[in-house]
C-alpha cells in the first residue's frame, strides 16, 4: 500500500469521526486550517494507535493542510528518529495552539535533544515557537525528566521573563512550567 493510499484511508476515518460543530466553532474562533474535521484528541489517539508509526507517512501527513493530519503526524512519527532540523521546520509552521500542544506532547518532548531544542525555541522571537518550547519542557517534566540545578535556575529565569513580557501563549506555558517546578519542590525532580 502506498503512502497516498494510507492517507486516503486516514482521511476516510477522519470523515467518520468528523464533528462539524467543533470545526465551525474553531473556524469562528479564528483557527483557520485549510481543512478541519473537528475530530477530538481521543479519536485521534485511537487512529494513531491503529496507524503504522512511520516517518515517511508522518511527513506526508504533515504536508496535508488538514488539522487532524498534522496532529496525527506528530503522534505517529517515531520520536527517537525525529531530527532536530525537521523539528525546527515544523515548529516554524505551527500557527494554532492546539497543534502546538499536540506536537509538544507527543513528539517534541520525546525527540533526541528535546531539552536543548526547547531552550533554543524559548529564546525565539516567534510567540508560537516560544510557546512550543515551554510546552515541550513542561511535558518532559511531567514524563519524569530530571533536571540539574543550573537547568532549573535557567528555566525559572526564562519562565519569569515570559510571564513579564505579556505574550499570552508563552506566558501560559511558562506558568505551567512554574507550577510544575513548585509542585516538585522547586528542584525540578519528580
Amino acid at each position: 500500500m502506498t503512502i497516498k493510499d494510507k492517507i486516503l484511508i486516514i482521511k476516510q476515518r477522519l470523515r467518520l469521526d468528523m464533528n462539524g460543530v467543533a470545526s465551525k466553532s474553531m473556524r469562528d474562533g479564528g483557527i483557520g486550517y485549510g481543512l478541519n474535521f473537528g475530530v477530538g484528541l481521543a479519536a485521534l489517539k485511537e487512529i494513531a494507535g491503529e496507524t503504522e508509526h512511520d516517518s515517511s507517512l508522518a511527513i506526508a501527513l504533515w504536508k496535508e493542510n488538514v488539522r487532524e493530519c498534522k496532529m496525527l503526524a506528530s503522534m505517529i512519527y517515531p520520536a527517537d528518529e525525529f531530527p532536530i532540523g525537521l523539528a525546527d521546520m515544523w515548529v516554524e509552521e505551527i500557527e494554532w495552539p492546539d497543534l502546538a500542544q499536540t506536537c509538544s506532547m507527543y513528539l517534541f518532548s520525546r525527540m533526541p535533544e528535546a531539552s536543548v531544542t526547547a531552550f533554543r525555541w524559548i529564546a525565539s522571537q516567534s510567540e508560537m515557537v516560544r510557546y512550543c518550547g515551554f510546552l515541550t519542557i513542561a511535558h518532559q517534566m511531567r514524563q519524569g525528566k530530571e533536571m540539574n540545578e543550573r537547568y532549573v535556575t535557567e528555566l525559572r529565569d526564562q519562565a519569569q521573563t515570559a510571564l513579564a513580557d505579556g505574550c499570552t501563549l508563552p506566558a501560559l506555558a511558562a506558568q505551567t512550567v512554574m507550577d510544575i517546578l513548585e509542585r516538585n519542590g522547586n528542584d525540578g525532580q519528580n
